[in-house]
């Protein structure tokens, strides 16, 4: 059993299993799914969206990371545990919506593998 799945097991999903299981996903999230889960990461991970002169704004021809962008900026003053937390209660909504890929682990002579 990967050692994700023994921490859930013991502790309840937190950040750091939701983001590795937002991997795992077996169906695909649509755009706004993704931005939202994209906003929350960012801002908990990074804290809030640099100025413009540090991070400039892409332009409007570049819709993708305009859209990430947006997400990020979004989420704006919102402080980092917040941002973990509403990461995780989506990340578990997905999981029960699309599913879970199956895990196959393997032992070399030196340590588990886990193929994704």
């Amino acid at each position: 059993m990967p050692l994700s799945e023994l921490r859930k097991k013991c502790s309840g999903m937190n950040f750091d299993i939701a983001a590795e299981e937002m991997r795992r996903l077996d169906g695909e999230p649509n755009k706004d799914e993704k931005m939202q889960l994209y906003g929350f990461y960012k801002q908990a991970i990074h804290g809030d969206i640099p100025s413009v002169e540090d991070y400039p704004k892409p332009p409007d021809t570049d819709q993708w990371n305009l859209h990430k962008y947006n997400a990020w900026m979004k989420n704006k003053g919102i402080d980092r545990q917040q941002c973990e937390k509403e990461y995780v209660q989506i990340a578990e909504k997905m999981i029960k919506e699309y599913g879970r890929k199956i895990v196959r682990c393997k032992w070399n002579s030196e340590v588990w593998t886990v193929d994704y």
